[in-house]
């Protein structure tokens, strides 16, 4: 087996979390960090991966429904201005 030597650096905490654990299981500190990130890796990979795909329930609309609604024009600036001047203040110094 091919091995990688990688250099981790870690803060004193965890290397102590690391020696004591080496200590509980009679492992080297390098077999438990090893074990550790086989055991391990699925798990981050889990909670960590970017999400794929829709990130909605909700269905997409049709195609022509789709093409119908954005050939509409839509200006939308006046009701954002009006709602822009109801949010005014004024900073103090």
């Amino acid at each position: 087996m091919a091995t990688t030597v990688y250099p981790l650096p870690m803060d004193s905490n965890l290397a102590r979390e690391v020696a004591n654990a080496a200590k509980k299981t009679g492992l080297s500190r390098a077999e438990l960090m090893r074990q550790a990130l086989a055991f391990g890796i699925p798990t981050v990979v889990e909670a960590l991966r970017k999400p794929t795909g829709r990130v909605t329930a909700v269905a997409p609309l049709p195609t022509k429904q789709a093409r119908a609604l954005y050939r509409l024009e839509d200006d939308d600036r006046p009701i954002t201005r009006q709602w822009m001047a109801s949010q005014r203040f004024e900073v103090a110094d």
